[in-house]
């Protein structure tokens, strides 16, 4: 018999208790002797530099060497690795879900629930197959909203995706990989610092044929003829405190599959993707530091096509393309116990597809204003955060819908002791409604669909999130437990009225979500003395609460259990790295487009494996090593998305040179 959600809510909460005092006891009964743990530096929650364990949400952080680790291609197949559920449409549109909000794989990131960032800045897409992790630094995800410091579209958590800066060691990396289905990719970067110069280039092609499913069916029409990922960074430093940097990414794609459902398998149909963003930085403090600033403007464009040879060989029967631009600029005071930064963010979109008679725009200022005060002695952390949002939306027939919004937040954190520290937030978020739903009216009758209506009264989606957590780490382990409460407004669905074949948007109640998340890793090989590292991990998301408030029906496409857990192996003197990864999901409803009458997706529980050997190591030549990766290493059939068979077990292999 099942445990009631209220159980469940003491069990955790008895469990919290149970958790932290025995260590405080322990610790209160230690010799006074301090005991040093370096933390982890993050800019995603202030959007500034601070220690992780001052951070009152739960944040995780993907570092260079488990990106590198992982194999993963872009920044879907990472977060996967991490315990998030994506979905994925074959090779292309890949979406994350954060606490029972996703990203919007169709468009902009206006439409999106969980927010990607590019080095603190809106990426403008929620697809992340567009997003590459070659040149990257490190993933910082906030669970849970970030508004207050990023604006609209940050309900269910914020991905900042932070870039590398070259160094004084000059690194030069080349790499080929070939696999199954005709994968082939190769990849060349290059970072560095001369003088007050930093650089840093990574780019990347790959092309892939199509796949055959683990029941030995192909499915045609999933490859791509190339992908193309360009990353390049530079700063010029001209005094200790004052940097000046630009950001260039790229990517392309071409000739990629859009095969339908395996049971409608399209052989034609395909999709060109086209990326790009520029960024100039200046980052600048006072001699003493008591003033810190940043300015930033950006400005790029996502171009999307879709093409139908039966209709026309080389004009595209759909194009979508979304110009956006913005600014950022913030100013940070630093007194000897408290932290005060006020900024001023502008974001623009232009957005036009064929069937619109000219651009819907989004115009965005806002004003924030966040503060961080320690108290007692630094154990206890408080956090306030405020912003202003205005926004004006603009269809293409010339009508428009102002609006504002005021975000806030408050936090504390306690360190009980230099190890165990328990947290808490309050934090609301909100997503305006985008142009199409407040303004569209399309037939899309011919295929099936019928009229969609936009409903100019919508309001904008707002969600009040309440968390508590408790985060524990040493030298050799590390661990979090975090429970969150999220009331969700305002949701903006739609309704079909079979009379006018007329579907329309409309807000309706909202929904209710919470649930529990855990974290852990340790060193296990440190315990014991062993000359390698041998880490187990695990990342687990439960699901209590996930219902409209309506009907009381369960989220669509939104799984009560999402885990991500495995083992990491190293060993530093025989350069051998390897990682058994595991990602369980369990059963979701979904709504059944592919008309098979089937209500829910079948939970799966997949294995990849990553194995790389340094094959020969010279200070002065560098080191060569060889990697082979196995995605779906026991040949398991499922799907991420109805209709949607993933590839068979895939054997990707490859030699890596570094400088």
């Amino acid at each position: 018999m099942l445990l009631s959600k209220k159980w469940i809510w003491r069990v955790f909460v008895t469990g919290l208790c149970a958790w932290t005092m025995p260590v405080f006891a322990e610790e209160s009964s230690l010799p006074s002797e301090p005991v040093t743990v370096l933390d982890t530096v993050v800019v995603t929650a202030g959007r500034i530099k601070e220690q992780k364990e001052d951070v009152t949400t739960n944040i995780t952080v993907v570092n260079e060497a488990q990106i590198k680790q992982s194999g993963a291609r872009d920044l879907g197949e990472l977060l996967a690795d991490q315990g998030f559920m994506t979905r994925v449409y074959s090779n292309s549109l890949v979406s994350v879900s954060m606490r029972g909000f996703r990203t919007d794989t169709h468009g902009n990131d206006l439409s999106s629930h969980v927010l990607i960032l590019i080095d603190g800045r809106r990426a403008g897409t929620g697809d992340l197959s567009k997003i590459m992790v070659d040149n990257v630094e490190r993933v910082e995800i906030i669970r849970g909203p970030g508004s207050v410091q990023y604006g609209a579209s940050a309900m269910g958590g914020v991905i900042n995706v932070i870039t590398r800066e070259g160094t004084k060691k000059l690194s030069i990396q080349a790499e080929g990989t070939l696999g199954s289905w005709d994968y082939e990719k190769g990849a060349a970067s290059i970072s560095g610092k001369v003088k007050n110069i930093d650089f840093s280039f990574s780019g990347s092609r790959e092309s892939q044929d199509d796949y055959r499913t683990a029941h030995g069916d192909r499915y045609d029409n999933t490859g791509f003829d190339r992908k193309e990922r360009i990353s390049l960074s530079a700063g010029w430093t001209f005094t200790p405190s004052h940097r000046i940097g630009a950001i260039f990414t790229r990517y392309e794609g071409e000739g990629i599959g859009s095969p339908d459902y395996f049971s409608e398998n399209d052989p034609d149909d395909y999709v060109d993707d086209d990326i790009y963003s520029i960024d100039f930085i200046y980052d600048g403090q006072t001699s003493d530091t008591f003033l810190a600033w940043k300015l930033r403007y950006f400005q790029g464009k996502d171009e999307h096509e879709i093409f139908d040879p039966e209709i026309s060989a080389h004009t595209p029967t759909y194009t979508r393309d979304t110009d956006h631009q913005g600014c950022q600029a913030q100013v940070t005071a630093k007194w000897s116990q408290t932290h005060l930064t006020a900024g001023f963010d502008w974001t623009h979109y232009e957005i036009e597809n064929t069937y619109s008679d000219g651009e819907n725009e989004y115009d965005n200022p806002a004003f924030l204003l966040m503060t961080k005060t320690r108290l007692m002695d630094e154990k206890l952390v408080l956090s306030f955060g405020g912003r202003y949002d205005q926004y004006e939306v603009e269809s293409d027939d010339g009508r428009s819908t102002d609006e504002t919004n005021w975000s806030s937040s408050f936090g504390l954190a306690y360190k009980m002791t230099p190890k165990l520290s328990i947290r808490a937030n309050y934090a609301e978020a909100f997503r305006m409604p985008t142009a199409d739903e407040l303004y569209m009216f399309d037939d899309y009758s011919e295929w099936g669909f019928g009229i969609w209506s936009g409903n100019p009264d919508l309001d904008p989606e707002e969600s009040q999130t309440y968390e508590i957590g408790v985060d524990f780490s040493n030298e050799t382990f590390s661990a979090s437990l975090t429970g969150f409460y999220t009331a969700f407004d305002d949701k903006i669905d739609y309704t079909y009225n079979p009379v006018t074949n007329i579907t329309i948007y409309e807000n309706i109640d909202g929904a209710t979500i919470s649930g529990i998340e855990t974290t852990f890793q340790c060193n296990m090989g440190a315990w014991f003395n062993w000359p390698w590292e041998v880490r187990p991990y695990g990342t687990v998301t439960y699901l209590i609460d996930y219902e409209n408030d309506d009907d009381h029906t369960d989220l669509l496409y939104t799984p009560q259990w999402t885990t991500g857990y495995g083992l990491r192996c190293v060993n530093t003197d025989l350069g051998v790295s390897c990682r058994l990864n595991f990602i369980y999901v369990s059963d979701q409803d979904i709504i059944d487009y592919e008309e098979t009458g089937e209500t829910s997706l079948d939970g799966h529980t997949t294995a990849d494996l990553s194995i790389s050997k340094s094959i020969f190591t010279m200070d002065k030549s560098g080191e060569l090593s060889v990697k082979i990766d196995v995605r779906n290493l026991f040949d398991k059939q499922y799907a991420l998305v109805q209709g949607y068979p993933m590839p068979g077990r895939s054997i990707y292999a490859g030699l890596k040179y570094v400088y």
